[in-house]
């Protein structure tokens, strides 16, 4: 039985009081993702937050809902913002807030705002924290429960100070400095002698102050071979009860790595004294929730007289929590949720003396090494192991933060199997793309004193298992030695010149990286001939920092990040320095550099070209949103009210309640069938998009029922296919929600009144067989689809019959609504005229008859609602996603450096006016940073890399007609991108292709078809904007939507034909004119050719705008351009669930 199925087992008999049904996760990582774990399977919905840094971390994918918070001074600071952390809760519409470790978690200022406002504190009270956040507080609540502590000063804020306080109250050396409020291990050193206390006391309180907001820092006795041990407490404010001890004494400076439950071989009575002090401790104050008593233990723990010492008390859930739960079958964090909700320990049956533990857990803490964050290409756990991560495929770590990522927890019934299962963990546990420390955990745990149990808290740095066992590079005297950055970090102080003697061990300098303060020594002695190093600025990992002439071979060996960045310089100026990490695959650095130009504007707010364009531009984006408006709310306000009164949702509301709170829904074609069928038929009687359900993107196809009764027009089922050939293309599962009668019968009759009206003929009159035959593809993609693991679910929430009963039939997985959902074939007026039976409804397609009888549909809802839930229970339980898209390149978003609303103002009120496309890409891209290929070569198209919301992308974007250089051009960069697996974005403002005889002896055709050919077979994303005209073959070379586009939308602006209306009646009246020469006849006067004109030109311009082509679903839709940058990234989202084809080109005539 795996560990997680064994706490459910054990906790399944005690029910939650109910008090909480959402709750704000106020942290980050794998705890977020740990307590929205426990959360859920109370019944909870999680509200979680997260900084830009984080938006790509897995904590921001998996919580209900996550609202990413803005950025501070530094990226911890957002997560420390207590009031706006509460607002959040309170929007949110939180009862409770819980906030995991660290961070705000003993801040006892934010518990009493929590406790101001009315939201529940997942922990004790503001008091207690209060209390326990100050460590000499601490002692003292010890002493006074008669619990030993060491000898110590109050908290002290200099070096001063503390030398003042050892000359009145001497103590012996080594010495142990500790910061006087938070914990982590940050804010400590242990001093060895009298020489170091000073710079030593002096870096820990600027340790302390960075981590916790405060500089005190206390003196204590330090014990050289402690034992660590930590005693679990759930306390409910009357009463505590412990649930065992956890050993943590293997650790690397003072941070924990390897922790085991219970601690092997402790004497029985050794651990009744210190688990009855621990208890003792926390009813003494009063605790309340889960807690932890650290003490350190001095002798043997086989003796029962060993002598302990409080340590502090950490008044939160620890990161060690699991190996308690492993052993003990308690839900630690369930626990608190329910504490904090009112319950007793006796409500939870949480009796001391029928408490007990089973076997042996061992937690191992993989971290990433100095420099080693970044995207994860591949991820990997090991089996039938509990793993706590922040990480997953696809997903970013970054290095801003603490660089634990994951905790590998593992259980056995006695040592011995829990540490071979600890060592299988380690070697399966892979994240491909990160640096871990994978190898230092393994010495560790293969290392034979600890198999041996003869371990302490110093025992890691003692026998240097943190160094690779591999000796420093050597470097004979007289050579110069560079010492390079070994990770990336603020420089904040250098304390050696040019010319200085140093000595083996010299500290040279003091980086910040990660709230910790990391001094950089020489590990030979030598003369100081160039510092690089300049206080008080950002550098990245190999960044030089100085050059020391060695005058001896190196006397100790030294820290591994030293001795990797340190090497022999035999010639200064041509020498090879470490290459940054951006060059590699594997992700990009946690400060980067940018060096992609930025896009600079010459749209002025105040020019009154600009301020017409805005107007003009806002006017049509008003139109837009105008008739997406009108089509959303269905057919009928009778055929709506109708709906209702049968206990139906609207097709767009089912899509809402089935999606994540919070979540875009993306439509497709909403203006499908405008002014077509003589009116009323919005959307093509059909809404497809995507939506996001938990956390994963899903193909939705809708039909509406008020719409003519929900029966399929021609746009329709051309919509249905277009919705499933983008599932097909980007493995996306498709979820049918099927209400309607079919196909509609009378379809064949000419254009309707309205059509008429407006000269045109958009009925597809005549084409019932037709639309039956291709009608057909539907039922063959969904097979297709379902053999290819692309899942199929279908909730029929109406009537499903003739052909269109196939379509749940021929799902995965079918759910359907008692009464109101019938699946038939043919309905009782088919089956009369057919066979003269007499056959009810619900007898012959009915719910009950279907999910107990035939088996055609799987799952029966009693309601509409409860038909949703199910189905996103459904998808909740999906398999996992087909090989994916991984994008080496992504980095965190930033927003453009112009406003959204600025993008009005670029566009021209013609597409006759031509304007930069560079202004476009400035509005829709990270940063406004455009990396341009070839600027001077090909000039009317616009090629570079760029980065939206994060993802790498290459944009070609049209500057005028298209020239033989300019498709050359474009041919070479779409297949660099095919190359990198970079998707492409193209922007859509062409005339076509120059035409003339100089033009076609230069080869134009043959140019344009290599574009025309490399755009045809570029196996990466392709997406296209149409923010302007989009004429002729130009629309084929800038991948029109006959051109395997993943998405293709339009702006309102848009215009889409074989050429122009004026161009196209000029050409027909050219024709005319040498017809009539040709048979000897007088030219046209020129009103002839006038009236000739213009019926083709108004006829072309009525047929040639973005609400004409999206009308006939030619097109995924019409977008506000200000809403280009959004729907980009949600596209590129998208397409990445699939892998990339092969990567072939067709011949090019050269």
């Amino acid at each position: 039985m795996s560990a997680r199925r064994r706490l459910q087992v054990l906790h399944c008999h005690v029910s939650h009081p109910g008090s909480f049904q959402k709750i704000l996760i106020a942290n980050r990582g794998e705890i977020a993702c740990r307590i929205h774990r426990a959360a859920k399977a109370l019944g909870v919905q999680t509200v979680g937050v997260c900084t830009k840094e984080d938006s790509q971390s897995l904590h921001a994918k998996v919580l209900d809902k996550v609202v990413e918070l803005p950025p501070g001074a530094s990226p911890v600071a957002p997560y420390l913002d207590a009031r706006h952390l509460l607002e959040i809760a309170i929007q949110e519409g939180c009862q409770a807030v819980h906030p995991g470790y660290g961070f705000l978690s003993e801040n006892e200022a934010f518990v009493a705002l929590c406790e101001e406002k009315g939201v529940k504190f997942v922990g004790p009270s503001a008091k207690v924290i209060d209390l326990f956040g100050d460590k000499t507080k601490a002692k003292e609540a010890a002493v006074r429960a008669k619990i030993p502590v060491l000898p110590g000063s109050p908290g002290l804020t200099s070096a001063q100070q503390a030398a003042e306080y050892l000359k009145a109250n001497p103590m012996k050396f080594p010495l142990l400095l500790k910061a006087a409020f938070g914990g982590g291990g940050r804010g400590q050193a242990v001093v060895a002698n009298e020489a170091d206390f000073a710079r030593e006391f002096e870096k820990c309180s600027k340790e302390a102050e960075m981590s916790f907001g405060r500089p005190e820092v206390f003196v204590e006795r330090f014990l050289a071979k402690a034992m660590h041990i930590e005693v679990q407490v759930v306390g409910d404010g009357r009463h505590c009860i412990h649930l065992f001890e956890r050993d943590c004494s293997v650790q690397l400076r003072k941070q924990k790595v390897v922790e085991l439950a219970p601690a092997r071989g402790m004497n029985p009575e050794l651990r009744e004294r210190i688990t009855s002090a621990a208890v003792a401790l926390c009813e003494s104050v009063g605790y309340q929730n889960a807690g932890t008593v650290e003490f350190l233990v001095e002798g043997d723990l086989r003796d029962k007289a060993a002598g302990f010492y409080f340590l502090e008390l950490n008044p939160r859930i620890q990161v060690e929590h699991t190996i308690t739960e492993e052993i003990t079958g308690i839900d630690l964090v369930q626990t608190q949720f329910k504490i904090a909700g009112g319950m007793t320990l006796a409500d939870l049956g949480l009796e001391q003396k029928k408490l007990s533990f089973k076997g042996s857990a061992i937690q191992v803490r993989v971290g990433l090494l100095p420099g080693g964050g970044g995207q994860v290409a591949d991820y990997q756990e090991p089996p039938k192991v509990r793993v706590e991560t922040s990480i997953g495929a696809g997903t970013v770590a970054v290095t801003d933060y603490d660089p634990m990522i994951a905790k590998l927890i593992v259980w056995g019934e006695d040592f011995g199997q829990a540490l071979k299962a600890a060592l299988e963990a380690v070697r399966g546990f892979k994240a491909k793309g990160l640096k871990l420390n994978s190898d230092f955990l393994q010495r560790i745990l293969e290392h034979q004193d600890f198999v041996k149990d003869t371990v302490h808290t110093t025992w890691v740095e003692q026998n240097k298992l943190h160094m690779p066992p591999q000796a420093s590079a050597a470097v004979a005297a007289g050579g110069v030695l560079q010492i390079d950055a070994p990770f990336p970090a603020q420089v904040t102080e250098v304390k050696v010149k040019v010319g200085d003697e140093v000595s083996a061990g010299t500290v040279l300098a003091v980086l910040s990286a990660m709230k910790m303060l990391n001094d950089i020594v020489v590990d030979r002695p030598g003369k100081v001939v160039e510092v690089l190093a300049v206080a008080g600025t950002q550098i990245n990992e190999g960044v030089p920092l100085f050059r020391i002439e060695s005058s001896g071979e190196a006397v100790e060996e030294v820290h591994e990040a030293v001795a990797k960045s340190a090497r022999k310089v035999t010639d200064t100026a041509g020498s090879q320095r470490a290459l940054p990490r951006s060059w590699y695959a594997s992700g990009s650095p946690e400060e980067q550099v940018y060096d992609t130009p930025v896009l600079r504007t010459k749209v002025k707010e105040n020019d009154s070209v600009y301020k017409k364009r805005h107007q003009h531009n806002t006017e049509v984006a008003s139109e837009l949103h105008r008739r997406l408006d009108s089509v959303s709310h269905g057919g009928s306000e009778r055929a709506v009210k109708l709906h209702r009164k049968r206990g139906k949702f609207l097709v767009r509301e089912r899509i809402r309640k089935i999606i994540d709170e919070g979540t875009d829904f993306l439509e497709i074609s909403q203006l499908a069938g405008w002014e077509m069928y003589g009116g009323g038929v919005h959307s093509g009687g059909t809404v497809i998009g995507i939506g996001v359900v938990s956390g994963r993107e899903v193909m939705f196809i809708g039909t509406d029922a008020t719409i003519k009764g929900g029966v399929a027009f021609p746009v329709g089922y051309k919509k249905w296919l277009r919705a499933q050939e983008i599932a097909e293309a980007n493995c996306l599962p498709c979820v049918y929600l099927i209400d309607g009668g079919g196909a509609k019968l009378d379809a064949q009759g000419g254009p309707g009144k309205g059509d008429k009206d407006k000269k045109r003929d958009l009925t597809y009159s005549g084409t019932l067989p037709a639309m039956f035959v291709e009608g057909g593809r539907q039922f063959y993609n969904q097979a297709r689809m379902s053999a290819k693991g692309i899942h199929q679910i279908a909730v029929v929430c109406g009537m499903c019959t003739a052909g269109g009963a196939y379509t749940p039939a021929m799902c995965d997985e079918t759910i359907i609504v008692k009464e109101n959902g019938t699946v038939y074939l043919g309905g009782p007026p088919l089956v009369k005229a057919a066979t003269g039976e007499d056959a009810d409804e619900q007898s012959l397609g009915g719910a009950v008859m279907h999910t107990t009888k035939s088996g055609t549909c799987d799952q029966m809802a009693p309601d509409e609602g409860t038909a949703l839930q199910m189905c996103r229970e459904v998808i909740e339980n999906l398999s996992g996603r087909q090989p994916r898209t991984i994008l080496m390149n992504t980095v965190a978003p930033e927003p453009p450096l112009y406003d959204r609303e600025s993008i009005l103002s670029v566009v021209p009120e013609s597409t006759n006016i031509p304007y930069d496309i560079r202004e476009v890409i400035a509005r829709i891209v990270d940063g406004s940073r455009f990396h341009e290929f070839k600027p001077k070569f090909g000039p009317t198209i616009v090629c570079g890399f760029a980065h939206i919301e994060g993802y790498p992308v290459g944009i070609i974007g049209n500057n005028g007609m298209l020239f033989s250089e300019s498709a050359i051009k474009a041919t070479h960069f779409v297949q660099m991108c095919g190359k990198r697996g970079t998707p492409l974005v193209f922007l859509h403002n062409v005339t076509g292709f120059i035409i003339g005889t100089a033009f076609e002896q230069g080869g134009i055709t043959k140019d344009g078809a290599k574009m025309v050919n490399a755009v045809s077979n570029v196996p990466v994303p392709k997406f296209s904007i149409v923010c302007g005209g989009s004429f002729g073959a130009g629309n084929y070379a800038m991948a029109g939507p006959a051109f395997g586009t993943r998405f293709t939308f339009l702006w309102p602006n848009a215009k889409i034909s074989v050429m122009g209306g004026e161009q196209a009646a000029g050409v027909v009246a050219i024709v005319k004119q040498k017809a009539l020469k040709r048979d000897g006849q007088q030219d046209m006067p020129e009103e002839m050719v006038a009236m000739l004109k213009k019926p083709i030109i108004d006829g072309i311009e009525n047929s040639n705008s973005a609400y004409h082509s999206s009308a006939g679903a030619f097109d995924d839709g019409v977008i506000d351009p200000r809403d280009t940058r959004k729907v980009l990234a949600q596209v590129i989202s998208i397409s990445l669930n699939a892998p990339l084809p092969q990567n072939e080109y067709g011949v090019f005539r050269m």
